[in-house]
Formats: structure tokens, sequence, C-alpha cells
């Protein structure tokens, strides 16, 4: 009975009227015929949802007060702001160069619209942000960007617990070189449900970076579909460090020869936090490679979970795949589920894959008090050398300083 009040709660505020009606009236019907997620669904047997059913959250109507943003901006990128699920010109700064377009509901290019919501429609969560999205990043890139592009969803707090509805769609045309940060913060009691589409054509490369760090109360479930052509490069770092209960699935799917893929997350929850990373990459032709490398830290009474799924299909001969999957538990409360998982139906391929759960060295704990570290300095400094593997990659040193000192404050 929850799961379908829940899901009529989602449903009764208007559909936005727009030039998406008929897609809207599509989902709603779609999300009608599915059901909300519970133990019996098996990609989410290993998550409790009991905090999302146990609330009604409500429209959020009108625009709130304009956030302080400055612990989120990025001095050397383009910024996109979104509050609430609504564009913010006011704390935005939108490029105006050569090589990309990035505009809001209502600005979008047109010829986006042949790329706009043609997957997971078998997704409930995807369907009820179809319909009820109230805004949209649309990102166009026709050659090299050096600066990154930041699109930023900043929820504020409210009297009620309100449903948000992030929503981006990039496309890279052939041969184009861009940078894109997607990053969820605020410190709103909300339902963040968010759909990113990203389309690589031919020889198109992007680096991806999605930071959620929502705050305590927030219930964040994104979906993010990646479409790769031929001979196009996608590098992804996927960060889950807020949000009471939070879910991500990726979606990568290998279109054209050579296409390469490099994916990695980062999950760290703490207290009472449930964090799902759930992960799919299709190898649909010849020749094509993916790495895969998730960590996650789990400290309290919290749960982790990580199940990546690498599917080889019969003509995809040449594949090249490897799969990591490690883990550091902090508590003897914490849970972390790792499954990696490689489904191969072709024999010329190379794929490997692994998991390894385990806690803190005793022994380079004592080697780090013996150099005069306090016990908890020499455990923080460990936890941190152990998701900078991860952090440390992302190519913006602003990005990466301030998840440094969110990540050392929280360890705390």
């Amino acid at each position: 009975m929850k799961e379908a009040l829940c899901l009529k709660s989602l449903l009764a505020a208007p559909a936005k009227e727009d030039g998406f009606a008929s897609f809207r009236e599509e989902a709603e019907v779609r999300a009608r015929t599915l059901k909300l997620p519970g133990p019996k669904h098996e990609s989410w047997r290993l998550t409790d949802l009991a905090y999302l059913y146990g609330q009604t959250f409500q429209a959020a109507e009108g625009a709130g007060e304009l956030p302080d943003i400055a612990a989120q901006v990025i001095p050397e990128a383009h910024r996109i702001v979104f509050v609430d699920g609504r564009f913010s010109s006011k704390l935005s700064d939108l490029p105006e160069i050569d090589n990309v377009k990035v505009s809001p509901l209502g600005l979008e290019d047109a010829g986006l619209h042949e790329h706009f919501g043609q997957s997971m429609q078998d997704e409930v969560f995807a369907q009820l942000n179809a319909r009820n999205f109230e805004d949209c990043a649309f990102i166009r890139v026709t050659g090299e960007v050096k600066q990154p592009i930041h699109v930023l969803h900043v929820s504020t707090k409210r009297e009620f617990p309100v449903a948000l509805y992030a929503r981006c769609l990039v496309v890279l045309e052939e041969q184009a070189r861009a940078t894109l940060i997607e990053a969820y913060a605020g410190e709103g009691h909300c339902f963040d449900n968010a759909m990113t589409e990203v389309v690589l054509q031919a020889q198109a490369g992007l680096r991806h970076v999605r930071v959620q760090r929502e705050g305590d109360q927030a219930v964040h479930v994104g979906n993010t579909v990646v479409a790769l052509e031929r001979g196009s490069n996608y590098d992804a770092t996927m960060l889950a460090l807020g949000g009471r209960l939070s879910r991500h699935y990726l979606e990568v799917s290998h279109h054209g020869e050579g296409a390469e893929a490099r994916l990695e997350g980062l999950t760290l929850v703490d207290g009472r936090q449930i964090a799902d990373v759930h992960t799919r990459i299709d190898h649909f032709v010849p020749n094509c490679q993916t790495v895969q490398r998730q960590k996650c830290i789990a400290g309290g009474s919290s749960t982790a979970v990580f199940s990546g799924n690498i599917v080889v299909h019969e003509r995809a001969s040449g594949t090249d795949t490897k799969q990591e999957s490690r883990n550091l538990l902090l508590s003897g409360k914490a849970k972390i589920d790792a499954q990696p998982q490689l489904e191969i139906l072709n024999d010329d391929v190379s794929c490997r894959h692994g998991a390894t759960v385990g806690q803190l060295d005793s022994e380079e704990l004592f080697y780090l008090k013996s150099r005069g570290l306090s016990f908890d300095a020499a455990r923080k400094l460990l936890i941190y050398a152990f998701a900078a593997e991860i952090v440390d990659r992302i190519p913006v040193r602003t990005l990466v300083e301030s998840l440094r000192e969110s990540m050392f404050g929280r360890l705390s």
C-alpha cells in the first residue's frame, strides 16, 4: 500500500504544459503500468527503501530563495544552475564561445530532440522524471571545449518534503571533446529524481564527473544512460557522498567499434546512510574496451551496495574488459554488498573481474602512530588514501580540493 500511495502522490501534480506534452503523457501511462521497486525486484532487493516509502513528497511549487552556492562554485568552469529543479539565470554563467551551446528548457537546441527520452522506458523512476521534469540542461558540443561545463543542481530547505526532477541531455558531435561536471548539493528535505542522457558520436570524447553530496534528509535516485559510437571515449568518475538514501544506475552501451569506456566510482557512507550503485555495460559490437573500478567505504550502521554487470553480446568479438570492486569496512555494524558480474556470449574476448572487502590495516595504523600521528589522524589519512585513487584523478583541481575538504570533514 505504501508503494501505491507514494506513486499516487508523485503523479498528483498537474504535468507541465509545454512542447513535450505528448512525451509527458506517454511517460505517465508507462509509470502507472510499472510498479515501484521493492524487495521482490531483483535489482533493488539489497536496498531498504523504507525511508523513501515512509514519506509523502509534494511538488516544489514556486521558486525558493536563492541559495549561497559559493562552496560549489568551480571558478574555471562554465556554469548552469538549477534551484529546486528550475533554471536560475542569476546563479548561472553560461558560455558564449564557439563549439558549445548550453541552455535550459525553452531555449534549447531543437536539433537535440531526437536524442531526448529514448531510453529506460521500463524503469519507473525514469518515467516519473519524464512526466514531471520542470527544466533541463541541454548541452551540444561541436568541437573542443577546454573549460569544464558545470551543471549544478541545488535543493533548498522548505517546510515540507518536496519532489525534484533534475534532467540533462548531452550530445557530443563527431570528434568533439569536453569535460562535464554534474553536481547535486543542498540541504533540502527532498526526493531528487535525476535523469542524464549522454550521446557520444564518432571519435568524440567526454570526461564526466558526477558528484552527489546532498543533505542528510535527501533521497536521491539517479539514472545515467550513455551511448557510444565508433571510436568514442567515455571517461567517468561517479561519487556518492551524501543523502540519507541514494541510488545511481549507470548504463553504458557500445554501439560503434573501437569505443572505450573507463568507469570509476566512490561511495562513502556513515551513520544510517544507504547508497546503492548499479551499472550495466553492454558490448554490442566488436573491438571495444571497458575498464571499471568501484570503491566503497562504509562506517557506522550504513549500507553500501555495488552491482556491476558487463554483458558481451554474441557479435562483440575482440572485447576487452576489466572490472574491479574494492571495499573498506570501518565498523562492525556497517555492511557492503559487492556483486561484480560478467555475462559473456562470445568466446573471442578478454574479460576479468574481482572483488575484495577489508578493514584498515592495523600495522599501517601502528606505523603512522609511531611517527607521531594520533589514532584519529592516522585513521583519517588511511581512509583518504584509499579514496584518493578515485578522487585525485579528477582533472579539475578546485573540485578535488573541495572534495578533499568535504571528505576530511565527514571522516572526523
